[in-house]
């Protein structure tokens, strides 16, 4: 297959990232300062994310499993369908109790990016999964970067006008997918393994990145409080930093992490980006300047765009073809898990702490999930593929 070809395969699912992520990207920004209309405190913020994350963790693996069964077209419009639904009832809520049912409605229905990793997966060979990976990841990169700058933008004018144009583009991209994205030609089968076992092909991966999870959502509910309460810094800003972050995301899943994972290898490719991470950890937890807060934004940039493509490619090696669903759905549910151990971790130590102790403590678990996932490129042995 010719490169051409080879990306012409992905666009639809790239454009359905693109557009799933542009309304991410708009929400998470302007979500502390919404909840805080309603007299939110900081624990009240991060409990608002974990309601999104918490139904995930016994849903999403539940999900996986059905489209490996079934199909990936399916469940997307599922979660793209659940995710418009959520939008109004959040653009529309009279209460903080009406912003949690949307989050949990939007989390429950939705394993969005699992399903689209996994189209990836059906349709690349082993040799370009990394590549194709990126792609999808660049796409998101691109979301970050419109989404953040949009939401920022439109928040001037109040917080329903995001809200709702993240409504209609969960209603647009519902209709692209049903349109224009076409079911992988794979042989779907009705065995199914144990969770246990699909679980066993990668462990070290999973728990790794559960690790470097817990630290990444700690900063992902306490960096629009933590610039605001150090450098006085609103919606706008944040808005416009986190577009920074996705450029850097952008340019590099897109074009330069397949090409680093081909000279380096995969383990090596994921372990440099953990690394970063951990620099980037570093650096917040002893804040000295803007221009250092700043540098720390880019290294988790470039951290994160070098260690999750990477992995999920190991993962999708380690893995047999009609489990690609349940084991990328298995990130999904762990990364949902720890968002909820992180989350309110994070929320708590920047409250009842130090603005720094989220960030203390996400150094040591990303310290630790690199150790895991270093040793792990040595001792463990998946499971032979039936």
């Amino acid at each position: 297959m010719s490169v051409r070809a080879f990306y012409s395969n992905l666009f639809p699912a790239a454009i359905a990232a693109f557009i799933d992520f542009v309304g991410i990207g708009i929400v998470i920004p302007i979500s502390p300062f919404y909840a805080q209309k309603f007299g939110a405190t900081p624990l009240e913020i991060a409990l608002l994310f974990t309601a999104y994350s918490a139904p995930q963790v016994v849903l999403s693996p539940l999900w996986g499993r059905l489209s490996d069964r079934f199909g990936r077209k399916p469940f997307l419009l599922i979660g793209l369908g659940g995710e418009f639904v959520s939008y109004i009832l959040l653009a529309f809520a009279p209460s903080l109790v009406y912003l949690y049912i949307s989050r949990v409605i939007s989390g429950g229905l939705s394993a969005n990016f699992a399903v689209i990793q996994s189209y990836v997966a059906d349709v690349t060979t082993e040799e370009r999964r990394v590549r194709g990976l990126g792609f999808i990841g660049a796409s998101v990169g691109l979301g970050f970067i419109v989404g953040p700058a949009i939401g920022g933008t439109l928040s001037v004018y109040g917080y329903r006008t995001p809200l709702l144009l993240t409504a209609f583009l969960a209603l647009a991209n519902l209709g692209l997918v049903w349109f224009i994205l076409k079911e992988p030609a794979v042989r779907r089968t009705s065995v199914r393994r144990p969770l246990r076992e699909v679980f066993g092909y990668a462990k070290p991966i999973y728990v790794s990145g559960g690790l470097v999870n817990l630290a990444f959502v700690g900063l992902q509910v306490t960096l629009a409080l933590y610039v605001q309460a150090l450098y006085g810094w609103g919606a706008f800003n944040v808005g416009v930093i986190l577009a920074a972050v996705g450029v850097i995301e952008a340019a590099i899943q897109g074009g330069v992490v397949h090409k680093l994972a081909a000279k380096l290898g995969e383990w090596v490719t994921a372990s440099v980006g953990i690394g970063l991470l951990g620099a980037c950890f570093f650096a917040l937890s002893i804040p000295l300047t803007v221009y250092v807060t700043i540098l720390a934004l880019v290294l988790l940039g470039v951290g994160l765009s070098l260690a999750q493509p990477s992995a999920n490619s190991i993962i999708t090696k380690l893995t047999p073809p009609d489990e690609y669903g349940s084991a990328l759905s298995l990130v999904q549910s762990i990364t949902s898990l720890t968002n909820i151990v992180g989350q309110v971790i994070g929320g708590g130590l920047f409250q009842y702490v130090s603005v720094e102790a989220p960030y203390i403590f996400g150094l040591v678990a990303i310290v630790s999930g690199l150790l895991v996932f270093t040793t792990a490129q040595s001792r463990y042995k998946p499971p032979l593929k039936p």
